[in-house]
């Protein structure tokens, strides 16, 4: 393979990277940027209203949860435009006559050095969302967060299959 081809194939897999990356951050993103400053006495349902009612928080609850959310929305918000603004950058330099394969790979890696730093903000978010909670409040916030996540419960994947082998055995009975 010439240096060529080899540029060409790491540009290309650089490209699939980015696109895999901008689709699960747009995602992963989407709630967190909706919750914004919620109030549940209007007739509209957002997300943070459906917190509040998911979990039944009580009054002082609802202003600690938006406390929590504020902070979160401080040191979250500049990280993800800060990731916005190297993505745009790896596309300009994707779309150029000769892409610096150099200059892309440094950019991948900060890219992933602050969605690391985003990832345990989310972290110490849930935690902190957590304290807010009753026991009860904090298995319906973990469940929540499982179902908007698409993982389910330890164990649930082993359950299903456990059932389809059962119910296999029991019709060759």
């Amino acid at each position: 393979m010439n240096l060529n081809q080899k540029n060409r194939l790491l540009t290309w897999l650089l490209v699939f990277l980015v696109v895999v990356n901008l689709t699960a951050l747009a995602t992963y993103f989407i709630f967190p940027q909706k919750q914004v400053n919620v109030n549940c006495a209007g007739e509209a349902i957002s997300p943070g209203c459906v917190l509040h009612a998911e979990l039944g928080l009580s009054e002082e609850q609802i202003r600690q949860v938006e406390r929590v959310n504020d902070g979160y929305r401080q040191v979250s918000g500049p990280v993800s435009t800060e990731i916005k603004e190297l993505r745009g950058r790896v596309l300009d330099e994707l779309a150029s006559d000769m892409p610096d394969t150099l200059a892309l790979e440094q950019l991948a890696k900060d890219i992933s050095l602050l969605q690391g730093k985003l990832h345990r903000e989310n972290i110490r978010h849930y935690l902190e969302l957590k304290k807010v909670c009753t026991p009860e409040q904090a298995l319906r916030l973990s469940n929540l967060y499982r179902e908007i996540y698409g993982c389910p419960m330890q164990g649930q994947e082993n359950e299903m299959h456990r059932h389809r082998h059962r119910h296999q055995g029991n019709r060759s009975l």
